[in-house]
């Protein structure tokens, strides 16, 4: 008698893409919670040998802080998408945001019909890029793409391949899908994949003017060095990123985020209930819904700086000699905040017709220590704007267009994207 084979259900299998400080904590806390294989692309072969080295060897890979586990799921590491994308369920971005276009168009031609293409965190603008580079997303195919509006961690790779550290957890993080109808059963599985509470809103929209990072970095960033003329700082001397915010810096801050909110305001109410924008919330009840419990002093946005976590994070420096220290304007803080969110603000604002003078002057001095030019005469015509992914560079130019390609997940006009 011929015995019939049983076949067992595949292991579903989760991509990382991008071998940083985020793609460090994905390997472990994927390991912990996911209940398939875990695959990870990282930028060249060069860095997954490296990483290869540690996470394959006896040690592993492990984690320190507020987490701790190892990275025991993890079955490939390549620097090509070929190896690790073709049989992935679920892919997770988690590389800074001027790599976005790059990583999606490298995985592109690898994904499963009905892969699930997701940005930890997302930023300003990823949605067009998204449905720009990925073909089949839904109603034209089966894909669907997600954002997260942060990371669910702090997180710091202390050793690549061996040792990644959690600062902090955040209590609850909003994510947007496309298409919207499958925000709540995608928040279902990546609360219980990441471990923390995922609240899902209606729209990508929510992300991209909710985006806290736009806000808390650049605006850091202006206060503590707006005014700076030159001066170096030895190790012992350089500013504590939150600790030392200023009242005045906090007050900035909220400046910037107020802003924000009334453009999210002026567009919902102008969508005539087509957009449910209560995703976008001040900058101030962020940090106080982030980190209720890790936060002495919540009565200000820069008491909330001052005595929440994060304390010894100083700001981003780069040695200029032996023991001496000047600001580094190329650290995301500006280069991923400015043009991937603030300057994504700007161009909804000029949409909108708000007027945003905070925002102007943190992107008008952030574009000179970047060399670049966004603002000109105070709207998004410099050169470097066309490079940005505002709405107006993918034939979304009028508020009317804005409403409809959100209101209706997304509209054709996706697919005339302005060159640039």
């Amino acid at each position: 008698m011929r015995l019939q084979s049983v076949q067992r259900p595949r292991k579903r299998v989760l991509a990382i893409c991008g071998g940083g400080n985020a793609g460090h904590a994905l390997a472990i806390v994927t390991s912990r919670n996911f209940d398939g294989d875990v695959v990870w692309l990282v930028g060249s072969h060069e860095k997954a040998e490296v990483l290869r080295r540690g996470v394959f060897s006896a040690d592993g890979l492990r984690s320190t802080g507020v987490i701790t586990g190892s990275a025991d799921r993890i079955r490939r590491i390549s620097g090509d998408a070929a190896d690790v994308i073709p049989n992935a369920d679920i892919v997770m971005i988690a590389v800074p945001a001027y790599a976005h276009a790059a990583i999606l168009h490298q995985i592109s031609p690898h994904l499963k019909d009905n892969a699930v293409i997701g940005s930890l965190p997302t930023r300003s603008g990823f949605e067009f890029e998204a449905t720009h580079l990925i073909p089949g997303i839904e109603p034209s195919g089966r894909r669907r793409i997600f954002g997260l509006q942060t990371l669910p961690w702090s997180t710091r790779v202390q050793e690549p391949g061996k040792v990644v550290n959690f600062g902090s957890i955040k209590a609850e993080v909003l994510m947007a899908a496309l298409p919207s109808r499958f925000a709540d059963e995608l928040t279902a599985e990546l609360s219980q994949i990441l471990g923390t509470r995922m609240i899902p809103t209606q729209n990508f929209l929510n992300m991209t003017l909710g985006n806290p990072g736009q806000v808390i970095h650049p605006g850091l960033m202006y206060g503590l060095f707006a005014t700076w003329a030159g001066q170096t700082y030895s190790q012992d001397g350089i500013p504590l990123f939150y600790a030392h915010a200023s009242d005045r810096t906090g007050d900035f801050v909220a400046q910037l985020s107020s802003e924000i909110c009334t453009v999210a305001k002026e567009i919902e109410a102008r969508s005539a209930g087509e957009l449910d924008l209560s995703g976008v919330s001040s900058i101030h009840d962020w940090l106080r819904a982030s980190y209720p419990t890790q936060t002495k002093d919540m009565s200000t946005v820069a008491t909330c700086f001052r005595t929440g976590p994060l304390q010894a994070r100083k700001a981003p420096m780069q040695e200029v000699s032996a023991g001496v220290f000047s600001p580094n304007f190329q650290y995301r803080y500006l280069s991923e905040d400015v043009p991937f969110g603030l300057a994504v603000a700007k161009a909804l604002a000029q949409m909108a017709e708000v007027r945003t003078p905070a925002i102007d002057a943190v992107i008008s001095w952030a574009q000179i220590k970047l060399g670049k030019q966004y603002l000109l005469d105070g709207k998004l015509d410099g050169p470097d704007a066309k490079r940005l992914p505002i709405p107006q560079n993918y034939c979304i130019n009028t508020l009317a267009d804005l409403i409809n390609w959100y209101a209706h997940d997304r509209s054709p006009i996706t697919l005339g994207r302005v060159s640039a």
